[in-house]
């Protein structure tokens, strides 16, 4: 059944902006810098999703490696991102469209991500959505993150909604869990990589599935 929602949240990396390809560098800026080896999309997209301090420390232990600066690794990673000439990664095809729609709509929208304030509004700004966002959850916003649901929660509660008049919008399972369980719907995008949708169905149980930002709009603003 479908309904018209009030507040959607948006998970940032994999949903709004393509920055898969830049997650994967800056990881591999990361390792190249301190170990002295490479990494791929296909070693580090398990992690895309979680809190960078945590993924880091996991994927560090289960190489082996120990002795290292947690911190150090960290600002590795974040120095490839603020590089004075880098330009952040785009939207994905026809969100802007899309975030706009809902916008228009009267929509309440949310951002509910575990990257850090600046870069998710830097990159907002860049491509004329900053405006559209009335409450934005970043990994300063809480201690406790995805896949809890207090992110969610937080964000529904700045919005002034119920989680069950909210919507998840996200990329992977952590989006769709924390979701899930704040007691909104949930919704898994399919053009990103960080989870096939076979896994995500499985282990996420999201409420929809859509292949398009238009889809989505379609779906999230019908009214039954």
């Amino acid at each position: 059944m479908k309904k018209r929602y009030k507040a959607v949240l948006f998970d940032y990396d994999g949903t709004l902006v393509d920055t898969n390809q830049l997650i994967v560098d800056s990881w591999d800026h990361m390792y190249q810098k301190h170990f002295g080896g490479h990494l791929t999309g296909d070693d580090v997209k398990w992690t895309f999703g979680m809190v960078l301090w945590d993924a880091i420390d996991d994927y560090m232990k289960q190489l082996g490696h120990s002795g290292y600066d947690l911190q150090e690794l960290v600002e590795s990673y974040r120095e490839f991102q603020r590089q004075p000439d880098a330009t952040p990664a785009p939207p994905f095809e026809g969100m802007v469209e899309a975030v706009l729609k809902l916008k228009e709509e009267g929509v309440l929208l949310g951002i509910v991500t575990s990257r850090g304030y600046d870069t998710c509004v830097k990159g907002l700004k860049k491509y004329g959505m900053a405006d559209c966002f009335d409450a934005f959850v970043t990994a300063e916003s809480t201690d406790i993150h995805k896949p809890q649901p207090e992110p969610a929660l937080i964000c529904c509660r700045e919005l002034g909604v119920d989680p069950s008049d909210a919507v998840m919008v996200g990329d992977s399972v952590f989006d769709l869990i924390c979701g899930n369980d704040a007691g909104c719907d949930t919704c898994f995008v399919t053009w990103s990589f960080a989870t096939g949708v076979d896994a995500a169905i499985k282990d996420g149980k999201p409420t929809y599935v859509v292949n398009t930002p238009a889809e989505m709009v379609e779906l999230l603003t019908a009214v039954v």
